[in-house]
């Protein structure tokens, strides 16, 4: 489903754990997935720039990261901060190369 920016699944999609990741502008780069903290479960998402795939990069090199709790409200405010940041991307990084 398209939010924004971003094309997403449902909230069902990362509840049975699976894992979403994608791109846009090239080189904004983006994971969400459900991780155990502190005996919750939440949904993790992490940003990062550049062409490197997310196993190759390092915790250092993260850009963002959302932390929300597993629901559909979570899923809608891990898509409303992604949104905010590919906007800040596009303004301050992407346009002005």
């Amino acid at each position: 489903m398209l939010h924004g920016y971003f094309d997403l699944p449902t909230f069902t999609f990362f509840n049975e754990k699976n894992i979403w990741t994608g791109s846009i502008f090239s080189e904004f780069n983006y994971r969400i997935f459900r991780k155990k903290e502190n005996d919750t479960d939440i949904l993790y998402s992490v940003v990062w720039y550049g062409k490197k795939c997310f196993d190759l990069i390092s915790p250092d090199e993260y850009a963002a990261e959302i932390r929300e709790e597993l629901s559909p409200k979570g899923l809608e405010n891990v898509i409303e901060k992604l949104n905010a940041l590919a906007a800040k991307y596009r303004l301050e990084v992407r346009d002005k190369k």
